[in-house]
C-alpha cells in the first residue's frame, strides 16, 4: 500500500477514529485503527468492539492495501510534522509502515489487517433522517439523566423509540427523568433502543465535527443503533434489557404550577449548592429548599459546621404556601437544558415529583423526585 495525503486532511480522519481505539484492551489490535484503501480515498476504521466508526478522507492512491497502525503514537507523529508537506504512508508485506513527509521519516510496525474485527455495516432497512442539530439538542437534553449505577445496567444509556412519525428520548436514573420528541420521520419506522453513555458522548463529539452536514442518518437494528453523518458512520451495540415504564413516572395532573424565571433561577440554585454537601448524597445536607410563598419564591440551603443562605425570587403564586427540597444539581442540570428564558414549574406537594418544562416548547419535559428530609 502506498498513499499521499495532506495533513489537514489526515488529521481530521486520525480525529474521528483514534478516540474509538482502545488502549486498555487485552487484544493489542484494538489498540490500533484500520487504514485501508477504498476506491480513490482512504477508509479509516476503528472499535472497541462495543462501538465502531468509520469514515472517508481524501488522498492520492498510489498502491492499494491496508493495515491497522498504532493510534496514538500515529496520531503523535502526525501532529508534529510540517503543516505544507505532504505525508506519504507506505506498507509492506512485513507490516512494516513507513511515513516520509519533507526531510522527516519515520516507521511504525503495525498488524495485519486480517486480524482486525469486522465491522458491522450501517442498517439498510429501519432507517431514516432527522435534522442534526435537534437530533443532538436531544441528546443533550437527555444524557444529563443518564443513571451512573452499573447495578441498573438498563438505565445506563438513553432510550429511543422510533414510531408514529415520531423519535423519543427518555433517560432516567431513578430521581430524575428526562423526556424529549420530534416528529416528521418516516412514519414506516419503528425501533426501540437502549444506547449507551459513552456511545451518546461519541455521538455528540461526532456530529459537533461536522460543520457542513445538515442531517444525520440513524438506523436501529435488533441488536445495534448507528449513525451517520457526512461520511462518517458510527456504530454502537446496545444496552439489553426492558426500559422501565417512563409514562408512570410523569405527572398525569399537579396542583399547582409557577412561571419560574430560568436564568434567575440557575443562578439562585447554584448558590445555594455551594452550601449542600455530596452531589451523590440523599441526606439533608444535600438538599435546596424551595418555599413559595404569595408572590415569592425562596431558594436556601443550610448545612450543619458549613453554613446558610438564601435568594429571594419574584413569582406570580398565589396558591397556599408550600415546601419542597430538590437535589440542587437535578435542578440546575435541567435548568442548563431549557432553551427559553420561561420554565414552568408543576408540582402538588412535597412528596410527590415535580415537572419542569419549557414554557413553550411542548416536546421537552424533565421529572425531579423531591427529597425527604
Amino acid at each position: 500500500m502506498k498513499v499521499i495525503c495532506g495533513k489537514d486532511e489526515l488529521m481530521k480522519g486520525i480525529q474521528t477514529v483514534s478516540p474509538v481505539a482502545s488502549s486498555k484492551s487485552t487484544l493489542p489490535v484494538l489498540s490500533n485503527f484500520l487504514f485501508e484503501t477504498e476506491g480513490d480515498k482512504i477508509k479509516l476504521s476503528s472499535t472497541d468492539l462495543e462501538i465502531a466508526v468509520k469514515c472517508h478522507i481524501k488522498a492520492e492512491i498510489v498502491e492499494e492495501g491496508g493495515i491497522t497502525i498504532p493510534a496514538k503514537r500515529f496520531a503523535d507523529i502526525i501532529k508534529e510534522l510540517s503543516q505544507d508537506s505532504e505525508i506519504e504512508i507506505k506498507a509492506d508485506d512485513t507490516n512494516q509502515i513507513n511515513i516520509k513527509s519533507g526531510k522527516s521519516k519515520f516507521t511504525l510496525m503495525g498488524i495485519s489487517k486480517s486480524e482486525y474485527p469486522v465491522i458491522p455495516e450501517f442498517p439498510k432497512e429501519n432507517n431514516f433522517t432527522v435534522k442534526k442539530d435537534i437530533f443532538a439538542a436531544m441528546l443533550r437534553k437527555t444524557a444529563f439523566a443518564v443513571s451512573k449505577d452499573s447495578q441498573r445496567y438498563v438505565l445506563n444509556g438513553v432510550y429511543f423509540i422510533a414510531e408514529d412519525k415520531h423519535l423519543k428520548m427518555v433517560a432516567t436514573d431513578g430521581r430524575r427523568l428526562a423526556y424529549v420528541v420530534t416528529d416528521g420521520i418516516d412514519a414506516k419506522i419503528k425501533g426501540k433502543a437502549i444506547v449507551p453513555t459513552k456511545a451518546v458522548s461519541d455521538m455528540l463529539r461526532l456530529i459537533s465535527g461536522a460543520e457542513k452536514v445538515e442531517d444525520v442518518k440513524i438506523g436501529i437494528a435488533e441488536n445495534q443503533c448507528a449513525i451517520e453523518i457526512g461520511d462518517i458512520t458510527f456504530l454502537s451495540t446496545l444496552i439489553e434489557g426492558v426500559f422501565p415504564n417512563y409514562e408512570q413516572v410523569i405527572p398525569k395532573k399537579t396542583e399547582s404550577q409557577v412561571k419560574l424565571n430560568v436564568k434567575d433561577t440557575l443562578t439562585a440554585v447554584k448558590q445555594m449548592a455551594l452550601l449542600t454537601g455530596d452531589r451523590l448524597s440523599s441526606d439533608r445536607s444535600s438538599a435546596v429548599k424551595f418555599y413559595f410563598g404569595s408572590n415569592i419564591l425562596r431558594i436556601s440551603a443550610s448545612t450543619a459546621g458549613l453554613g446558610s443562605g438564601e435568594v429571594e425570587i419574584a413569582v406570580d403564586y398565589k396558591g397556599e404556601p408550600a415546601e419542597i427540597n430538590f437535589n440542587p444539581n437535578f435542578v440546575k442540570e435541567v435548568l442548563q437544558n431549557i432553551d427559553e428564558d420561561t420554565v414552568s414549574f408543576e408540582f402538588t406537594n412535597a412528596l410527590n415529583p415535580a415537572t419542569l418544562a419549557p414554557e413553550k416548547d411542548k416536546n421537552y419535559l424533565c421529572v425531579v423526585m423531591p427529597m425527604r428530609v
